[in-house]
């Protein structure tokens, strides 16, 4: 695997990710009882927007920096921009692991898979030391089996995958039918990229034939859906939602397409692609 991820820390898609993740663990903390917050495909933790990686793809400008002059509209925007201020002034962006830490709570569990050793040691030096914290380095999809179900029986697993081949598709589906499986009542998240060639309509048409339930789409796209360089939204799965979960999320996706948006291209899109 050769993914690198420090090419696209901070883009728009991760903006809408980490906005969406947020929400996610605001509403499973709105109860007292501890969780676990799993990640199968941690990445490093924290990544250099001065660095060669991030100064060559350019791509955090149109993500993060469109907040540098963003008057917050909603409560989620507000919270993420928060988050990474401080990591942001100093040229730095927070990565899902960093983020999740500074939300969780004394008690709550944290468990990061990263596959690639160089980014799994970044990651362990990137987070600060805490009880209840762990990163592994193997595969997110194995880890499924060993983590879950949690002793919690609460929580959020994040699936997060580079998507480098088309076979990533089916095996994204299948790890989110056997998580299920071990665990029917957690609710997952499955990031996926939205490009032109239609990966995301076969990623939920296999979603629809697997016979899993309530399964909610969150989508963002930015440019138009035919162009052809690079990614033109960026969606979400999330299986078993919190309650209401759709209708809270309109309003942000607006201010986020209002806010990320080519001139205007692209759009939002919330659908149960699989209803209860």
């Amino acid at each position: 695997m050769n993914y690198r991820h420090a090419f696209h820390a901070g883009n728009f898609a991760d903006v809408h990710k980490h906005v969406v993740l947020l929400a996610l663990l605001d509403r499973l903390m709105r109860k007292p009882k501890p969780l676990l917050y799993l990640d199968t495909h941690a990445g490093r933790g924290t990544y250099d927007l001065s660095s060669p990686e991030a100064t060559r793809s350019g791509e955090w400008p149109d993500g993060i920096g469109r907040l540098r002059d963003h008057v917050p509209q909603s409560e989620e925007v507000r919270r993420y921009s928060n988050a990474i201020a401080p990591a942001l002034a100093k040229a730095r962006y927070p990565g899902s692991p960093v983020l999740a830490i500074d939300h969780l709570r004394e008690g709550d569990r944290a468990v990061f898979i990263e596959k690639q050793l160089e980014e799994a040691c970044a990651l362990q030096q990137s987070i600060r030391t805490r009880r209840g914290v762990s990163v592994v380095h193997g595969d997110g999809y194995a880890a499924l089996k060993t983590y879950l179900p949690p002793r919690e029986n609460r929580g959020l697993v994040m699936i997060d995958p580079p998507y480098e081949s088309q076979r990533e598709i089916g095996d994204a589906v299948r790890a989110l039918a056997f998580g299920l499986q071990r665990w029917p009542i957690g609710v997952f998240a499955l990031w996926y990229p939205i490009k032109l060639g239609g990966d995301a309509a076969r990623l939920h048409s296999a979603l629809q034939d697997s016979g899993l339930r309530k399964l909610l789409a969150l989508e963002l796209t930015v440019k138009p859906h035919d162009s052809p360089i690079g990614l033109n939204g960026s969606g979400v799965i999330v299986a078993n939602p919190p309650w209401q979960l759709d209708a809270e999320m309109a309003p942000v996706h607006a201010e986020l397409h209002q806010m990320l948006s080519h001139k205007g291209n692209g759009g939002v899109r919330i659908d149960w692609i699989v209803p209860e």
